[in-house]
């Protein structure tokens, strides 16, 4: 009798035990994942991190450059007074531009890539957004800046041609600053050694106008053609944006 009576009881207890739906264990994926909100929003403050990088690079990169271009145009200036304009002024200016100029070249080279960078980290924030309405559509119309995916494919940092547009745009960036002083530079290194070749001082000048206005155009088409060699290419950016 003791033993139909457990048998009986371990019966019903397993009879009032309500079964686990299925879909409870089942693993949520995407945007569904809980945690996708919180991995999302790591995200979004380490490129903003890596923004605030970017930008104090960039402006550490071009005080130094202006400090030591200053430093050589005072150099120069007492240099100048120092020697009556001599010959030696001419030697002295020829390596001091030289050695401004390379700082201002690998300037000019390191903030075109930032500038890349940048506009990488903002298209990426673009995809982020983008998720946040997925998961909350609603929010929609409170959002100011660029939520679709290909919002910033025509900015110049993503591949885009150079066009006289454009062309107006660039040159209020900070790199275009460097870009400028740089085909000054090279302009005055080319006149100083033509005065060293005793060519005349208008002939001087010709070449140094002359050498300032191609490494200007030398300067633009370096950043065009990185823009076009690094066109950020992502399966998530394309497929967001089919």
């Amino acid at each position: 009798m003791d033993a139909n009576q457990t048998a009986r009881e371990s019966e019903g207890t397993s009879e009032k035990t309500p079964s686990t739906p299925p879909d409870q264990h089942r693993r949520r994926i995407g945007l569904d994942d809980p945690r996708a909100l919180d991995i999302l929003t790591t995200e979004h403050w380490s490129l903003l991190s890596s923004r605030t990088l970017g930008y104090q690079e960039m402006f550490g990169r071009t005080t130094i450059f202006i400090a030591v271009l200053s430093g050589t145009v005072v150099a120069l200036a007492l240099l100048a007074q120092a020697t009556h304009f001599g010959y030696e002024t001419l030697w002295f200016a020829l390596l001091l531009i030289a050695v401004a100029l390379f700082i201002g070249l690998a300037t000019f080279v390191r903030s075109v890539a930032i500038n890349f960078e940048d506009a990488l980290w903002v298209t990426g924030m673009n995809l982020l957004r983008h998720g946040y309405l997925e998961m909350v559509p609603e929010l929609e119309p409170f959002f100011v800046t660029g939520h679709a995916p290909r919002d910033d494919q025509q900015a110049l940092a993503h591949g885009s041609r150079q066009r006289a547009p454009n062309l107006a745009m660039s040159l209020t960036t900070t790199s275009s600053v460097v870009a400028a002083l740089n085909s000054v530079l090279a302009g005055s290194l080319a006149s100083d050694i033509g005065a060293l070749l005793g060519r005349g001082v208008t002939l001087d000048v010709t070449v140094g106008a002359v050498v300032s206005l191609v490494s200007a155009v030398l300067h633009v088409r370096y950043a065009s053609r990185f823009r076009q060699a690094h066109a950020p290419l992502s399966r998530a950016h394309d497929q967001l944006g089919s």
